[in-house]
């Protein structure tokens, strides 16, 4: 993760300064990433590509051309400020203001100026007065081009103009987005939408109509593309006073095309919890044995524990630079939601003052796609459905801190100072969420994992549990039955050790809750809480992850959990049938 630094070329230097970057290698989202080759004088302003794959990059008062892997192919010295670009027809581009940028009078001298996509040879000029304010971008889509740029202070909304293939202005586009700063600085057509990217951390994405259909906190202000497959190809670098600038994209996916990475039918599913993030974490070496081909992060993903959000984004650094996290980010589909050591306080809820300012930085270290809901709602919940029709896997992401109310205190016990409360006020995941869950309780799915930080089914023992709030515990149980969702199980951290519960009081069905913990801490008492629901008569107390494996080929899909310690044995496993999960009686069986 690095922090970008500019090169004092302007007033806008300062301006442009990312308020927050993560080091590729840790996007959940990302499929590659391509470094250009070379170091320039100016900040990267945009990228561009042609059928072919070759990239295009505008470094301010440098245009470089690049094979599809970064490699430098030829390079242009022009005239500043060349912003960012677009590819058409063996052409590019280039919105060009000369430096008049933001200019409140509305004096920038505007024009697009064409080269050879070949040869960099520059073949017609374009004056676009109409762009008041300084062009910045530029963007093509079905026969016409949208030049976008800056805008002085306080503005509250944002211009697109409009142009035909040869220049000649159509009309002026205003879109409601609210203040973003220094306008719009690159701009694409992917997915189906408008994407505009603005500096310090602001994308919009716009309808065909020009009407505002999100806001996300994503900083691609220094250029956004349509990636081959689907997916967004976004620009970003860093610059030093003594080695000059580079830049680099990443492909990535957009929230709407991320189930589709796999369209085969899942097999293999890993998850965990609890990452000191100062100490070794050799058992990132099983879990990359096991290959999964997905991978849940369950909670306390690293210790933060701390209202600074410069201390909790220096911790997820040391997180992201842990060998084996970078490899699983890149050879498994990871997703992740928090508990309260990585939400930022111990034991936290609703009443920890930068919950906010700490889902921004969940967002930004998990690199949440450009559209995913995550960047507009409060809480970190999450749901994803991957494989074919008559084999999908429903991931469900509770957040279990954001909302949750304050839980009632005693005399402490083994587990910790925690007691039931019948309090009808107190909620464990508020009621925005409560009503997204049963929504996704209804989406189609064969196997639905709801991934819970803190346990669901033991009893209330002085711990964190979900046996704290009956009522709420109680409540999850009837949406099961109200929804008719079969194939629900349970996977929860946090506790330190691995334990597999089951109830079928209150649920049509038996309900499991598989709690693996912890990544890389051995639990010091070595004495669990007691769990009435304890399924196997034994817990595993040393370093653990644990594997689903899932099997299709019968009439009957098979599961297997089991938990995979540092030696690769499996000290705790349990095998089900789906036929298990299924509603077979209208009225929920008794607990035995």
């Amino acid at each position: 993760m690095k922090t970008m630094r500019c090169l004092v070329i302007s007033t806008l230097c300062t301006l442009m300064m990312p308020l927050f970057a993560i080091d590729d290698a840790t996007a959940a989202d990302t499929l590659e990433t391509i470094v250009c080759e070379g170091r320039y004088k100016h900040h990267l302003q945009g990228v561009c590509r042609d059928e072919k794959g070759d990239l295009y990059w505008s470094f301010t008062t440098t245009l470089v051309k690049t094979d599809a892997q970064g490699q430098l192919i030829k390079k242009l010295e022009v005239a500043s400020h060349h912003g960012d670009l677009c590819y058409l027809g063996g052409k590019i581009y280039v919105a060009v203001n000369y430096g008049r940028f933001n200019d409140p009078a509305g004096n920038a001298n505007n024009e697009v100026i064409v080269y050879d996509a070949n040869s960099l040879v520059e073949s017609a000029r374009y004056k676009t007065p109409e762009v008041k304010h300084g062009a910045g971008g530029i963007a093509f889509h079905a026969g016409k081009f949208l030049v976008v740029g800056g805008l002085p202070e306080g503005v509250q909304e944002n211009y697109l103009y409009e142009y035909d293939r040869e220049f000649n202005f159509q009309k002026r586009h205003v879109i409601n987005s609210g203040w973003t700063r220094l306008g719009i600085q690159a701009a694409t057509f992917a997915d189906g939408a408008w994407w505009f990217g603005c500096y310090g951390n602001t994308l919009l994405k716009v309808s065909k109509e020009y009407e505002v259909l999100g806001r996300y906190q994503f900083d691609c202000g220094y250029g956004i593309e349509q990636a081959p497959g689907g997916g967004l190809l976004t620009a970003s670098g860093d610059c030093s006073d003594d080695a000059g600038c580079s830049g680099a994209v990443r492909h990535r996916l957009t929230h709407a095309l991320f189930g589709k990475r796999v369209s085969q039918p899942i097999t293999r599913i890993g998850f965990g919890s609890c990452i000191k993030q100062q100490n070794p974490a050799p058992l990132f070496s099983n879990i990359l044995d096991y290959d999964p081909e997905l991978f849940l992060y369950i909670g306390d993903n690293i210790y933060g524990d701390t209202d600074d959000m410069a201390v909790l984004r220096a911790k997820y650094k040391v997180l992201g630079e842990k060998d084996g996290f970078r490899r699983l980010q890149k050879s498994a589909i990871t997703l992740a939601t928090w508990d309260d050591h990585d939400y930022g306080v111990n034991d936290g809820g609703a009443g920890y003052k930068q919950r906010k300012a700490s889902q921004q930085l969940f967002a930004q270290f998990w690199d949440d796609a450009p559209d995913s809901p995550r960047r507009m709602r409060e809480g970190v919940y999450d749901a994803h459905v991957f494989g074919p029709p008559g084999q999908r896997v429903q991931i469900i992401l509770l957040d279990t801190r954001y909302f949750r109310s304050d839980l009632k205190k005693g005399e402490r016990r083994v587990g910790g100072p925690y007691y039931p409360s019948d309090d009808p006020q107190a909620t464990m995941l508020g009621e925005a969420q409560w009503d997204w869950l049963e929504k996704q309780l209804r989406v189609p799915a064969e196997i639905r994992l709801v991934a819970s930080s803190i346990q669901l089914v033991p009893a209330a023992a002085g711990q964190e549990t979900w046996a704290n709030l009956p009522l709420e515990r109680a409540r999850f149980m009837k949406l099961i039955t109200k929804t008719k969702a079969d194939g629900v199980f349970v996977i929860s951290g946090d506790r330190h050790w691995a334990d597999f519960s089951k109830t079928t009081s209150g649920v049509p069905y038996p309900l499991y809750d598989f709690t693996s913990s912890s990544i890389n801490q051995r639990h010091a008492r070595g004495t669990p809480t007691e769990n009435p629901h304890r399924l196997l008569d034994r817990t595993f107390h040393e370093e653990n992850f644990a594997t689903i494996d899932i099997d299709w080929s019968g009439a009957d899909p098979q599961i297997s959990v089991s938990i995979v310690d540092l030696n690769g044995q499996k000290p705790l496993s349990h095998t089900f049938n789906l036929s298990e999960l299924s509603s077979s009686t209208d009225e929920a069986p008794k607990d035995k």
